[in-house]
């Protein structure tokens, strides 16, 4: 099983809450294969170098001038571009960002990488060929795979241990995912 986490660095340079909740609701996936990723500038890769400290193999940081100020659209376009090179079984986010606030990059990123999609996650209640996970609003609901997850504030982001080991940081361009850049940024 991969899952495949969306984290957004918050502008005090710790990981937005919601966007924890989804990391940790990914580390306790039994046997998942977690990767974080993110967009950001360079500086954000000692940032997912130490979140990677907490279980994930590996981290993506999509870092090109041209993902510059991108809205919520741009976004989606970008991390789909990512997620379809990828091909993870799971995709979680964070329900929102504290700084936007808006909701939508979860849903928009499940429209533009084709997946399933459930939001206002309150729990994971199984995991085969399918997703079955109980919401806010919703009650039970069960989507095929792949699917997106967009995760409540549901639990604590656990703490590294002393003898935890960190994982790598790799660094995509606009050119490594294949984006156009008109759709990126601020052209996007």
């Amino acid at each position: 099983m991969k899952i495949l986490v969306c984290i957004r660095q918050g502008l005090d340079g710790d990981i937005n809450p919601f966007d924890a909740c989804a990391y940790e609701a990914a580390l306790q996936v039994s046997g998942a294969e977690v990767t974080i990723i993110s967009m950001g500038p360079l500086t954000a890769k000692d940032f997912l170098l130490r979140l990677t400290r907490l279980g994930a193999k590996k981290a993506i940081l999509l870092s090109d001038k041209a993902f510059a100020g991108a809205d919520t659209i741009a976004t989606a376009y970008t991390l789909s571009l990512a997620v379809k090179k990828l091909g993870p079984d799971l995709i979680f986010c964070g329900r929102q960002t504290l700084v936007g606030d808006t909701a939508q990059t979860g849903p928009m990123l499940s429209v533009y990488a084709d997946t399933s999609l459930i939001t206002n996650v309150m729990s994971i209640d199984e995991i085969g060929d399918s997703v079955t996970c109980t919401t806010r609003d919703m009650g039970t609901q069960t989507v095929s795979l792949p699917a997106l997850l967009t995760i409540e504030r549901i639990n604590n982001l656990r703490l590294p241990s002393i003898i935890s080991k960190m994982g790598e940081v790799e660094v995509w361009s606009a050119e490594d995912i294949g984006a156009d850049v008109n759709k990126c940024g601020l052209k996007g």
